[in-house]
């Protein structure tokens, strides 16, 4: 008995035709190639022509100096850990934006690094950068030959100044405020000296020592960042980060035509 598959009236009803093996193909690849020989191609032929990008693309990292406070929050948030802090000396009078109080000190200012090697391109750091100094820009070329070279330093990863509107603002996107427990402060003064927008001022707390008041930290949450720099560098972990409620449009990177028309000019403190 014969199976449905060798019957010879099936194969003889079901057999290909010479158009639909050889012409029907050879009709599609004619008008592909008329096509593509009257009009323009759909690649772009880079690098004679340089691509469009979308106002939200994210290729080579850029550090606008004239707004960096040098707050971490960048490299806090970097899934991949690619981004370190490097120190720079300031010679003359400094004109820049809020630092810290060590910095002032030491007269230098710290600015993000990045391990392109590394990088994912999340667009994490542009988009939690409380003063919108973090930003990405379109350059592609960034092969290189050893492993080594795709670190810049924060020295070429650094805004024109020229380009720079100097104008940040100032959000707590962390959704995080820092909340102390007095009983344990111990009055050293290294949060307020280590706070980058210098929100936390001493003020005489509740407890005592050789019959003075011991100086607490007091918190201006209108200019805290919820970096949690003052956390970090605490010796007896008085303070640690509380939740709070955070504004969505303060994340405006990812859409940019939602842009919030929130701007203010932050300026050190004399």
């Amino acid at each position: 008995m014969r199976s449905p598959k060798s019957s010879p009236q099936r194969s003889k009803a079901e057999g290909v035709s010479i158009t639909k093996l050889f012409l029907k193909p050879m009709m599609v690849t004619l008008k592909q190639f008329i096509k593509s020989t009257l009009s323009r191609p759909n690649t772009v032929l880079y690098p004679y022509e340089r691509p469009t990008f979308p106002e939200n693309v994210r290729n080579q990292h850029e550090i606008d100096w004239e707004k960096c406070i040098g707050c971490e929050i960048c490299r806090k948030v970097c899934p991949n850990e690619c981004i370190y802090f490097e120190f720079a000396d300031v010679e003359g009078e400094y004109e820049g934006p809020l630092r810290s109080e060590v910095d002032k000190i030491k007269k230098q200012v710290r600015r993000p690094a990045v391990d392109v090697g590394h990088c994912l391109f999340c667009g994490d750091c542009e988009e939690f950068c409380p003063t919108d100094a973090y930003a990405f820009i379109d350059t592609i070329e960034l092969a290189d030959y050893a492993r080594e070279d795709l670190y810049y330093h924060a020295e070429e990863l650094k805004k024109d100044p020229e380009k720079s509107d100097r104008e940040m603002v100032l959000f707590n996107r962390m959704g995080e405020n820092p909340i102390l427990q007095v009983d344990i402060c111990i009055g050293c003064f290294r949060c307020a000296r280590e706070c980058p927008t210098e929100c936390i001022e001493m003020v005489p707390g509740p407890k005592l020592r050789k019959e003075k008041p011991v100086m607490i930290p007091d918190v201006d949450y209108s200019r805290c960042i919820g970096c949690a720099q003052c956390v970090d560098v605490c010796p007896v972990n008085c303070l640690h980060m509380e939740d709070v409620e955070v504004d969505n449009s303060f994340f405006y990177h990812i859409n940019p035509q939602d842009q919030v028309p929130i701007v203010s000019t932050l300026l050190p403190s004399e």
